[in-house]
């Protein structure tokens, strides 16, 4: 036997042990002390099993919870990162704020009416940043940006009168952008009310 032979079936006995192991133990925790006839259950013995089984199960149920909002957060980054290369040139590039108003203008004309309200939640992106209420980066989704905001509206920091007409904003551009819902004209003149009635709130940080 070669070196290569014997380091394969060390593995191989390893992991049959483990699985044997594992298997095992699974059926000790999960065996019926009335099925056992064979051995002396107390009531500290049926206790500790009990114990046991019920630890095992929250211990699994955290880790799916974890793991599953693990790969949500993972789901959300991907989905923002898929952008057409259409998009990325004409809407991802760093623009000043005029700039993206005047291009969520263009697009309304064009009836591109989903891509205007991009826009305006470009810009109010833009000046949240400017104004020190939050900090706009790439990877960072919609929930995470509310979540910031919510924190400093809770805190009293930040002017509460705003926060409809930021949540619309995001909300519409979460159910155009990610979820390729259709936008109406009058779906566009709801978020361009909504853009310049937070704008003049937004106050800088002092």
């Amino acid at each position: 036997m070669n070196l290569y032979d014997q380091i394969r079936w060390n593995l191989d006995r390893l992991w049959q042990q483990s699985n044997e192991g594992v298997t095992y133990l699974l059926d000790r925790l999960f065996e019926s002390p009335a099925a056992s006839e064979d051995q002396d259950w107390t009531l500290i013995d049926q206790l500790v099993i009990w114990v046991a089984r019920w630890l095992f199960l929250v211990v699994m149920g955290v880790s799916l919870y974890i793991l599953g909002r693990l790969l949500w957060r993972w789901w959300q980054r991907q989905q923002q990162r898929m952008i057409n290369p259409v998009q990325v040139n004409s809407l991802e590039r760093p623009r000043p704020v005029r700039e993206w108003l005047e291009l969520a203008q263009k697009l309304q004309g064009e009836e591109d009416y989903a891509g205007a309200c991009r826009a305006l939640y470009m810009a109010l992106l833009v000046r949240l940043e400017e104004a020190g209420w939050l900090r706009a980066t790439p990877s960072a989704t919609n929930v995470e940006y509310l979540r910031d905001l919510e924190v400093q509206w809770a805190l009293g920091q930040r002017s509460p009168q705003v926060r409809q007409g930021i949540y619309q904003l995001f909300q519409t551009h979460t159910l155009s952008y990610y979820g390729r819902n259709p936008i109406s004209l009058e779906t566009l003149q709801a978020c361009q009310a909504a853009y310049f009635h937070v704008e003049p709130n937004l106050s800088p940080t002092p």
